[in-house]
């Protein structure tokens, strides 16, 4: 009497697992995802877990990742977040299954935390389909991974996991984990759960995209990305159930 077998890999300094024994390796799928990781936080797999953050969020997994995938809205509503990262380098690139977002640290004084002595002079995110969030921002060596899970249609649940040079993080980490707390993401799941408001009334019937060829961090293009790919499961989930009927 075994046990069900599981793909289990090791990824980009973390270890994977997929339920699915046949389905492709996660190496296959987001080649670049490593590389992209490897060239940005080499030291990842050296890192230790610090501190974690949970939200519950009366949103639709979707909706919240919609808001992660833009910075369209970040000159609006993150005031501080625009002051830490130079929005004028602010780059996003779509690949097969995931999305990233880059950008250089500001050059001057911010207003969201301090970064005096930083190691990590860029603001590196990745999203990885379908809801795993990679984030490194400017700081002392540092990776965060941030899972947004679906528990009913109109709530998600964040999880949000701070890996760290040492499993205490120091005067400036606790700083920037109180900018993400207490700041970021009150802003952040004010406009979701405003958002998944509107689209429960009468009036909604779709979004409008801005999209910039470019790739700038003021476009919606890996918001059209990310929807593509979830029109793409929905399909083959359908074509699945048609042949097993």
């Amino acid at each position: 009497m075994c046990l069900e077998q599981v793909r289990v890999e090791e990824f980009g300094g973390f270890v994977y697992v997929n339920l699915d024994p046949a389905a492709p390796a996660l190496a296959e799928q987001a080649a670049d995802l490593a590389g992209e990781i490897a060239t940005c936080a080499p030291e990842v797999a050296e890192l230790t877990h610090a501190h974690r953050l949970t939200y519950e969020i009366e949103s639709n997994w979707k909706n919240v990742i919609d808001n992660f995938l833009e910075c369209y809205h970040c000159h609006v509503a993150h005031r501080d977040f625009v002051s830490l990262v130079d929005m004028s380098t602010y780059a996003v690139t779509t690949h097969g299954i995931y999305s990233s977002h880059m950008a250089e640290a500001g050059k001057g004084a911010n207003s969201a935390y301090s970064v005096d002595g930083a190691t990590v002079r860029m603001h590196a995110v990745w999203w990885l389909w379908p809801n795993t969030c990679l984030l490194r921002y400017p700081g002392r060596s540092n990776f965060m991974t941030w899972q947004m899970l679906p528990v009913a249609p109109d709530r998600t649940r964040e999880v949000f996991d701070f890996y760290l040079e040492t499993p205490e993080p120091n005067a400036a980490e606790r700083e920037s984990i109180r900018y993400i707390d207490e700041v970021l993401q009150v802003e952040d799941i004010a406009l979701v759960e405003s958002v998944q408001r509107g689209m429960r009334t009468p009036a909604f019937t779709q979004g409008r995209l801005v999209c910039d060829l470019d790739g700038s961090g003021v476009s919606e293009h890996a918001v059209h990305h990310f929807h593509g790919l979830v029109l793409d499961a929905y399909r083959r989930a359908v074509e699945s159930e048609h042949d097993r009927n």
